[in-house]
């Protein structure tokens, strides 16, 4: 029993001490249910104002984009209206389209038509004009061989019109092609007279004829005759002055061979080779001027030494006339008046003039010459092309009747 009160005294006396412990342990401020309490008022305002502004701003939010959905509605309206508007405008553009596809069909058939009449027309036109451009060369070939008998000429004129046919290249005219190709053949065959160098002697002809002396002087023949004294004249001189060159170098070996004689030996060797050299000068000269003064010589017709120089010149300026009458005779191919002015002027030659002088010589052998050529060549026409061409163009006058 005494164990159990000690007990049960030691177990209150622990209560006891336990309650002042606790009693000195509790706070003086207010208790935790408090604080929780304001915490959970705080976080509940809080909240409140969190859910004011979201509510506010979804509100914001919520009507902006009301806004711009009513602006897009406004938007998509007006799209819609424009799109109508477009489809519209697309389906006017579309007939319009249609017109304007059957309109160009209509067109290309109208110039399609066109164009098959003008190639027709121009085919047409074509081939009148390449007719009339080969008549005309024809023409102008025919010429130049019947009037100048110029093959050269004739061959350019009919090359030229081949050239045409085969740039045009109408079956049309194949015959009249073959036709220019055969006379080109006939002419390129031909002999061709070298009329340039038979001119060229005709002038160096003129020339001597210029030139040569009559058998009496004349106003031409004293000129040349003065100028011909003149450089024999000179010529004499220069003679001279080289003979006494040449001398003086022997007179001096003489005296310096000839030291061993005396004065007068030397001077009298010097005076007599002076005078020898003089006397041979002086019988030059003579010799000279009485060659050019007394002249003998046989003439055929008595008449040619009465001539005044006039007529001397009258008679000259007759010949070069000739002469140029043979070169027209050579242009025109006439035999006969060639020959009858080169036989006139080599009677002139032989009768006239000085058959002694150089050009008097000179020209009688170019006439001879000049009268051995020929200057009558057969010329062989161009009748086949003429004709085919002819023959075209009766065709196509009996096709257009036809039509």
């Amino acid at each position: 029993m005494t164990e159990t009160n000690t007990s049960s005294q030691e177990s209150a006396t622990v209560n006891a001490l336990a309650s002042a412990a606790k009693a000195r342990r509790r706070p003086t401020g207010p208790s935790w249910m408090a604080t929780i309490a304001i915490v959970l008022l705080l976080l509940v305002i809080l909240l409140a104002t969190g859910a004011w502004h979201l509510q506010k701003r979804y509100d914001n939010v919520g009507r902006e984009v009301a806004t711009q959905i009513q602006l897009f509605n406004n938007q998509v309206s007006e799209a819609r209206a424009q799109a109508r508007q477009a489809i519209t405008l697309a389906d006017a553009h579309a007939v319009r389209i249609a017109l304007l596809e059957s309109s160009l069909r209509e067109t290309q058939n109208q110039y399609s038509l066109l164009e098959q009449a003008w190639e027709s027309f121009n085919k047409g036109m074509e081939d009148s004009m390449l007719a009339s451009d080969l008549e005309r060369l024809l023409s102008l070939a025919s010429q130049q061989l019947r009037l100048s008998g110029s093959v050269n000429n004739a061959i350019m004129a009919l090359e030229a019109a081949l050239s045409t046919l085969v740039r045009a290249d109408r079956p049309k005219f194949s015959a009249v092609q073959r036709a220019i190709s055969t006379d080109l053949d006939r002419l390129r065959a031909a002999p061709v007279i070298d009329v340039a160098a038979i001119s060229a002697r005709l002038d160096s002809l003129n020339s001597l004829i210029t030139r040569a002396p009559l058998l009496v002087p004349d106003l031409k023949a004293n000129s040349v005759q003065d100028l011909n004294a003149v450089a024999r004249n000179a010529t004499a001189n220069e003679q001279a002055a080289s003979s006494g060159t040449q001398t003086a170098p022997v007179i001096q070996s003489a005296g310096a061979n000839d030291q061993s004689l005396s004065w007068w030996e030397s001077a009298w060797i010097r005076s007599s080779d002076w005078v020898l050299q003089s006397s041979k000068k002086l019988m030059t000269s003579l010799g000279r001027e009485l060659s050019g003064v007394i002249s003998i010589q046989r003439v055929n017709d008595a008449s040619a030494l009465l001539m005044s120089p006039e007529q001397g010149a009258q008679m000259r300026a007759n010949l070069r006339s000739r002469v140029l009458t043979a070169q027209m005779a050579l242009l025109m191919h006439q035999p006969a008046i060639w020959r009858s002015e080169l036989a006139a002027i080599e009677s002139s030659l032989n009768t006239r003039f000085d058959p002694k002088a150089v050009d008097t010589i000179a020209a009688l052998g170019v006439v001879r010459e000049l009268a051995a050529a020929s200057i009558s060549v057969a010329v062989p026409d161009i009748v086949d092309s003429i004709a085919a061409l002819e023959a075209v163009r009766v065709s196509e006058v009996g096709s257009k009747s036809g039509n």
